[in-house]
Parts: C-alpha cells; structure tokens; sequence
C-alpha cells in the first residue's frame, strides 16, 4: 500500500534566486506573489530574485518568503495532478505552509501570521549573542543526557530541534554553546554551528510570543482537509483549537520532526514530497529508510512518485465495497430472526445504498456511516469485539485511511 505525505520546510531552506523557475512558468505562483506583496508591504519577487542575499535571510523576510513559495508550488501540483494526499507537516515555519495547503486557515491569515512570526523573532535575535548549534552521529537520548549534565552547572542549553535519531538541534547563548561543544566533541559526537540569527524554539523567544499569540487570536481556523501532523506534539491535530494551542507555543517548544515522521511511517505513509525550496527534509526522511523527493530539486522523480500514488490508489478496492464484503462473509452467532432484521439485513441494505450512490470518492461522513453500519452487523451477529476491531482496522490499513475512526453510532435509514 502506497500513502503520500507532503511536507513544506522551514527557515534554513531559502536561498536567493529561490522559486524563480515556478515563478516564470506558473501565474498563479505569479498572484501569490503578487497578492502577498501587498499584504506584507514589499516586493517578493524583487526580494527572492535581485535583493541581496542578506536580506532574503533576514528572519522577517525569509518566513514570508517560503510560505509564499511553498504554497505557491503546492497549487501547481494539485492543480497539475490533484495527487491523493494522506497526510500533511511542515518543519516549524512549514507547519503553518501545511495548515495553509490543508485548508485549516486562508492565504491572507496566514500570510500576515508568518509576517507578524517574522517579524517578532527577529526582534529577539538583534542583540546577536544567542545561537544554535547541531550535534550529530550521536543518539539524541545521548546528547539530552550530556546537555542536562552540562546545564546543571548553572547553565541553560535546550534541545530546540529533533530532527533525526542522529541529528539534534540545541539552542542557547553563544558562549553557553562554544562551552557545551567542547564537551560534546571530547565525548565523540560531531558538532556544526548553524548560520541562524538567534536561539529559535527555546526559552530566548519568550519576548516574541505575546505579538504572535495576538495575530493566532485574529484567526478563525477550521479543521483541516487532510490531517496535518504538529511538531509540537507529533501527533494529527483533531481540532481548530488544538491548532491554536499548539501554535501558541511553537517558538519555545522544541521541533519533533523525527517523532512527526515516525507518526506518519507508522501510518503507512510510504511516499513523501518536499514542497519547498531546497531539499533538507527530503535529506531527513531519506535518512531513515524512506523514499522521499524534493519537487524542487528533482520536480521530474518527484512528479513520476506522484503519478504512481495516484495509479495505485486508482486500483484500490473502496472502503463501503469492503465493508459489503466483510459484512457478508461475517458468520452468524444471532438466530433471533427480529434482531437479525433490524440488526443485519437493514444494515446491510444501507450499504448497498451507499455503494450504488454514484461514483468518486465517498465522503468523509459516508465512510464514517459505512464502517459504523458494519459494527452494527458484527455486532447482531455476535462478533467478538476483538475480531471487529481486527476487521475495521484491516479496511483502514487497506483503503490507505490514516485519520482515526471513532464509532459514531450512525442510525440505519
């Protein structure tokens, strides 16, 4: 079975020059470059194409700059293919590109959110004397171990990012981190210092939430589309309001970007595509086994994994056909001929409804009857609960459904 993720990335991935190939080939890239510029009140396209590469960096700008571009490629993709997406993450900044591509907040929220975001961290990394540093080919159960033995001489280091089992992200003042590297490197582990303005997602941008929180609280989020996964938790998020909470607290929690694709592997996620500039999270996942491609590094695999997710998905059995099937095959423990009737045939009447419905896709809440018109069935005819679960799940995993079902009781009409 054959699930795709896309994932957006965060800041880190821009470079000048970013996004000038979709920018000439794609209108649409066009009006969201257009349409943003006049939110955030400068031209991106001068900033990404002709500005010096100093400014594109800058925190401010550079947030804007890729969610702009990264949603901008996501429309010519769906545009192009309208690929079946299981699931949805961002790395950080990218968090909010996903949301965004997931329909869970509209392009000019989130544009004046990223601006805000921008411009409030970069208004706490000006004094210049915080930074981040990566360990790596070091177990990060290791390095956390090494960090709490070093902060507790007086010190404040934090994990700020999980990127990978080897590969952990610390964030502090700069000579805290000069201090801690020596430590590390003497215990083996290698040691890079990262080109960033400050300590994102610690405690030294505590200053930049109330602005932030403020614009959160501007926004009416939705639920989204297609579930989108939170680095601040690792899990799917099940509700507008766990989206406001987790974002709330985005630039002081660390990023669990390696507990975000585990999720997803578990999920029989086998497919991933990076929307974005640059290829860091293609690198990432590919790190661990998986096979990912960078649409703007290599738009050709990228766009042939699409088209295979789509053929594969295209043959899949459906999830009511199933559900007519294992409703079928279901042996009969119930003898009672009115519970039988009310419990069993109705049921499966239903499902015959659903299935001659039309063609396409069924919805969201159709599945949801499908699956509960099941249960009922497995329930009058006296199915362990075991075995029904064993059998739900089984549908799950085959039609590729990656949000979790809860029963909801649907009533036979």
């Amino acid at each position: 079975m054959t699930n795709l993720a896309l994932v957006f990335p965060g800041q880190g991935s821009q470079f000048s020059g970013m996004g000038r190939a979709w920018y000439d080939a794609h209108g649409s890239v066009r009006d969201r470059f257009e349409q943003a510029s006049e939110i955030v009140g400068y031209s991106l396209a001068d900033l990404c194409f002709t500005a010096p590469p100093a400014e594109l960096t800058r925190t401010r700008h550079a947030q804007v700059a890729l969610l702009v571009l990264g949603y901008g490629m996501y429309e010519v993709v769906v545009g192009d293919r309208r690929p079946p997406v299981s699931a949805m993450a961002g790395h950080s900044l990218g968090e909010i590109t996903a949301l965004l591509a997931a329909g869970a907040l509209d392009f000019e929220d989130a544009v004046r959110l990223v601006k805000v975001r921008g411009e409030a961290m970069e208004a706490y990394t000006a004094e210049g004397d915080t930074g981040m540093v990566a360990a790596l080919r070091t177990p990060a159960s290791q390095v956390e171990k090494w960090v709490e033995e070093f902060n507790a001489g007086g010190h404040g280091v934090q994990v700020a990012n999980y990127n990978a089992e080897q590969q952990t992200v610390l964030a502090g003042t700069r000579e805290e981190l000069r201090a801690l590297t020596a430590v590390l490197e003497e215990r083996g582990a290698r040691v890079a210092r990262l080109s960033v303005a400050g300590a994102f997602h610690s405690r030294h941008m505590d200053g930049a939430v109330p602005a932030y929180v403020d614009e959160l609280d501007r926004i009416a989020f939705t639920e989204p589309s297609v579930p989108v996964y939170s680095t601040v938790t690792g899990r799917a998020y099940e509700s507008a309001r766990e989206i406001r909470e987790a974002l709330s607290v985005q630039l002081t929690a660390p990023v669990r970007w390696e507990t975000v694709v585990s999720a997803l592997t578990a999920a029989d996620v086998t497919v991933w595509i990076e929307v974005g500039p640059k290829n860091v999270l293609t690198k990432l996942i590919a790190g661990s086994g998986a096979v990912a491609h960078s649409l703007d590094d290599d738009a050709g695999a990228a766009y042939a994994a699409l088209d295979r997710v789509a053929e594969e998905r295209a043959n899949r059995p459906g999830l009511v056909g199933l559900c007519l099937g294992a409703a079928a095959a279901t042996r009969n423990r119930n003898f009672d001929d009115e519970e039988y009737a009310a419990g069993v045939v109705a049921p499966y009447r239903r499902l015959q409804e659903l299935a001659s419905a039309g063609a396409g896709e069924p919805t969201s809440e159709q599945r949801c009857e499908a699956l509960d018109l099941l249960r009922t069935i497995m329930e009058t005819k006296g199915v362990p609960d075991a075995e029904q679960e064993e059998r739900i799940s089984s549908i799950l995993r085959r039609t590729g459904q990656t949000a979790v079902y809860a029963p909801t009781g649907a009533a036979v009409r």
